[in-house]
């Protein structure tokens, strides 16, 4: 099966073993069509990705939302790649996801959107044109969790679906169980510095941590425009001396962060137009064996799959509750270690999302050729290939 993923998500590097776990799996060959500029900046990665790799120039290119592929080059790729089947990775409400839906129907080309959009929100009327047309031709839709794929089928499409993550992780072999510091509880945070992503609740439940009288310290990996503010709570709260601010990591920071902290903590709350769509950092956290807490916002229970280790938004004495009683006794600690990188490995691991991801679309494909053979009439031998 040539499969052509057209994604500008992959301009992070880190994300390239998700593709490479699907161009391992029998009969596959895998096509990326990505931007060659996006947000300002070159697609530049250090190693080349087993999938073959082809940029294309975009306009407007400062949003996820707004910009489009140089029609020509598009065509161009398209035609160069020949995909029995496309997989977008864009929500549906965007411009690019109409392009790439008009040039597929013009093609012939079945198509499967993925999505991450989890939020039941009105949008704008030429939005809500753009969504129906790209679900009226997709053939099959691949959610990022449950609720992504209930907005979608709230959208009307009644095509295939599938739950399956965007992205996987590889669980460490070896995973070492404990505390990595007996005397003092480890707590991280990563991401960006974001009202909606609640480090305000951590900072509090930090030290209302203090005051039950267990010893902790935190980090906080990231950057952004909440900041200075963050640092303004720590000072209030005097805990100053037990937070440390260390700014945006590389992925080998990131993972050496993970590897030495007792809990990684993910407090985001909601708003009116987003919600936590997945937290890639807490799978990545579970593959470590690092214990993972989160608030019931999105879908971090979802991913989590404990409710012992849940608070509700913004409950930061929940929060000092929960991290209490893993500082506290280790075989709950331990317990949840096991659970976590167990779930990780099983659950997250990118072999095993890349394999559910082929088998939706051979689905998807055996269903397009019963349907309508004459339109697709590839599909006789994309399904001999695959047997």
């Amino acid at each position: 099966m040539n499969l052509v993923v057209i994604s500008h998500a992959y301009q992070n590097e880190r994300y390239l073993s998700a593709l490479e776990a699907i161009a391992k799996q029998p009969g596959f060959e895998v096509t990326l069509i990505h931007p060659e500029m996006y947000k300002g900046e070159l697609c530049a990665w250090t190693t080349s990705p087993t999938a073959h790799s082809i940029p294309v120039p975009v306009r407007f290119g400062s949003r996820q939302g707004t910009f489009l592929y140089h029609p020509r080059a598009l065509a161009k790729a398209l035609d160069q790649a020949r995909p029995d089947v496309i997989l977008h990775e864009q929500e549906v409400y965007a411009l690019g996801a109409a392009q790439v839906a008009f040039a597929a129907a013009g093609r012939s080309i079945p198509l499967v959107m993925f999505v991450w959009e989890n939020v039941s929100r009105s949008l704008a009327m030429p939005r809500q044109v753009l969504s129906r047309y790209v679900l009226a031709t997709a053939n099959g839709v691949i959610a990022g969790s449950d609720q992504a794929m209930q907005v979608h089928r709230d959208l009307g499409f009644r095509g295939a679906t599938a739950v399956i993550p965007q992205m996987g992780v590889s669980a460490c072999i070896n995973p070492i169980y404990g505390r990595r510091n007996r005397s003092v509880l480890k707590v991280c945070f990563i991401g960006r510095l974001l009202p909606c992503k609640g480090v305000d609740c951590l900072l509090r439940g930090v030290a209302d941590l203090r005051r039950r009288g267990v010893s902790v310290s935190c980090t906080i990996a990231g950057q952004g425009p909440e900041l200075t503010k963050l640092h303004a709570v720590a000072q209030q709260l005097g805990i100053q001396n037990r937070v440390s601010f260390c700014g945006q990591l590389s992925a080998d920071a990131v993972q050496s962060l993970l590897r030495s902290s007792d809990v990684l903590v993910l407090p985001s709350r909601r708003t009116d137009a987003w919600q936590e769509q997945f937290g890639l950092v807490l799978t990545e956290a579970m593959a470590e064996a690092t214990v993972t807490v989160g608030s019931r916002t999105g879908a971090i229970p979802e991913v989590i799959g404990s409710e012992d280790l849940l608070f509700e938004e913004d409950d930061f004495r929940g929060l000092a509750r929960t991290l209490e009683r893993l500082a506290c006794d280790p075989h709950i600690y331990i317990d949840c270690q096991h659970r976590l990188w167990k779930r990780a490995r099983d659950v997250y691991s990118a072999e095993e999302l890349a394999a559910q991801r082929v088998e939706f679309l051979r689905g998807v494909l055996q269903e397009v050729r019963q349907k309508n053979p004459e339109r697709f009439p590839g599909c006789d031998q994309l399904q001999a290939r695959a047997r």
